[in-house]
């Protein structure tokens, strides 16, 4: 799907100074509005297109729900470079977050209002008088409630209960929305998600490649079941996306799976290719809808230059720095290293090698306007999660035979750092999905954040499972209650 043929909707109400004696127009006939758009299929055609941009602004991005939790608060990563002021980010990284922290307030607010924009679309679409067939207007509803679906799972899993609120609703209606159950989110998103897979198609050609599929959807409901500890019902819905045939380890196409894949795949010119189920689009260029994650992954220096981009000297957020922990997780011979994990760079003025380690998953060179799609779920972390409810190794394996690694049960394994399937898994989800917002998220739903952060000397305890819910939204509704610990 072409980002620059999506026109990204701002609904303005304005209001201006005018004459007493004049009536007010809510809707002025030169201006876009709420109440003067939505006049054709076309129309509506382009907001459903709105939804691809909160995917890849607030879902997707770096500074998510997602990224905070799954990346920055886990073991993967860790801060070289202190900022100045307030700390927001330090404070997660480090374990010592509060409830004011103003990073964990945006993530939630900017998650909100792409729901806010989701359930708007929604009742758009079901409530239009223009006609509509109804085959489109099912996928549309169906592609708005998975980008809905994949917001309250994100939330559910870092905040736990929150407000669930599945229509369009006014600021004053929105007092009487607390926190629910995560059983009740759960339960609605599945519900969701289930009827997508049947609405949404299992594939797109042309302009519309990019769209969200009925594989997307079971790709997320895989994790939900997994989250839950349903292991049968992740295990139908892995079953439909491999079975499909549509996906696979083979990113370029050459008909051969090796490291080449790996390459390929993270290519800042690699789009939508068939290990993608699920992926943010986003375009390089002025004035294009851009990519952050690597402006906000890149050191926090002001002679950083981009390996291989001659002029390309900027300082980056300094956010998610590769532990050290990680890094000594990759085997020693494990090629995916090059690009998961960058020692350092070349300072230009002085010619010497600044040791800083950054992740090259996100290269682009156009640097100032990146282009890069980011996988939100690709094929590698479906085989890994059919390995982990099968307990089948040779899922597992087939990820670590496309890096040339021994395979897990041979005479060459590590098997004294990792002696079962399941740490085995553990590991190799580690080190395939750095960076991809998955780290922390399979430690809780394995019942292994606890024991593993604590084992590594880090503050953490049950209390530090959950993020805080933001102390601004507990500001406007006192009604809503906080989590233990904070």
């Amino acid at each position: 799907m072409k980002i620059n043929n999506i026109i990204s909707l701002l609904i303005l109400l304005i209001f201006s100074a005018c004459d007493p004696s004049e009536h007010l127009q809510l809707n002025p006939p030169n201006q876009i509005t709420e109440g003067n758009f939505y006049n054709s299929e076309f129309e509506i055609g382009q907001a459903v297109n709105a939804i691809y941009r909160e995917l890849g602004s607030t879902i997707a991005a770096a500074g998510s729900v997602a990224d905070l939790y799954g990346e920055l608060y886990s073991d993967n990563t860790e801060f070289i470079f202190q900022t100045a002021g307030d700390p927001v980010d330090e404070a997660i990284s480090g374990y010592i977050t509060r409830s004011e922290n103003s990073r964990i307030e945006s993530a939630w607010n900017n998650t909100y209002n792409s729901i806010y924009i989701t359930n708007n679309i929604i009742h758009v679409i079901e409530n239009t008088e223009i006609k509509i067939a109804e085959n489109i207007k099912s996928r549309w509803i169906s592609e708005a409630k998975t980008v809905r679906s994949l917001a309250y799972f994100n939330l559910v899993r870092a905040f736990g209960g929150v407000p669930l609120i599945i229509k369009k609703i006014s600021p004053v209606e929105a007092y009487d929305y607390l926190r629910e159950q995560p059983d009740l989110i759960y339960e609605h998103i599945i519900s969701d998600l289930n009827e997508a897979k049947i609405n949404l198609p299992e594939s797109y050609t042309g302009e519309d490649v990019g769209r969200i599929t009925r594989y997307g959807a079971a790709a997320i409901l895989a994790k939900i079941y997994l989250t839950r500890g349903d292991q049968a019902a992740a295990q139908s819905e892995l079953e439909m996306i491999i079975n499909s045939g549509l996906y696979s380890l083979d990113t370029n196409g050459d008909g051969v799976v090796n490291m080449e894949d790996f390459y390929y795949l993270f290519s800042p010119d690699t789009k939508n290719s068939q290990s993608s189920i699920l992926e943010a689009q986003y375009m390089a260029g002025v004035n294009a809808f851009n990519s952050n994650h690597q402006m906000r992954y890149m050191p926090f220096h002001h002679q950083f230059t981009l390996p291989g981009v001659p002029g390309a000297t900027f300082r980056g957020n300094g956010v998610n720095t590769p532990s050290r922990d990680l890094i000594t997780e990759f085997e020693g011979n494990d090629p995916r290293i090059e690009i998961s994990v960058q020692p350092g760079y070349t300072n230009p003025a002085t010619g010497e090698f600044v040791e800083h380690p950054f992740t090259f998953k996100f290269f682009d060179p156009n640097w100032a306007n990146p282009g890069a799609n980011f996988s939100i779920i690709r094929y590698a972390d479906i085989l890994l999660m059919y390995a982990e409810v099968t307990g089948d190794a040779q899922y597992l394996n087939m990820v670590r035979e496309r890096a040339g690694l021994s395979l897990f049960g041979s005479a060459d394994y590590p098997s004294d750092l990792y002696p079962t399937l399941d740490l085995a898994i553990e590991h190799e989800r580690r080190i395939e999905l750095t960076h991809e917002m998955h780290r922390m998220f399979d430690l809780v739903r394995r019942d292994r954040a606890v024991e593993v952060l604590q084992g590594k000397g880090f503050n953490f305890d049950e209390n530090k499972l959950l993020f805080p819910i933001p102390q601004d939204a507990i500001d406007v509704n006192p009604d809503l209650d906080q989590n233990p610990g904070y």
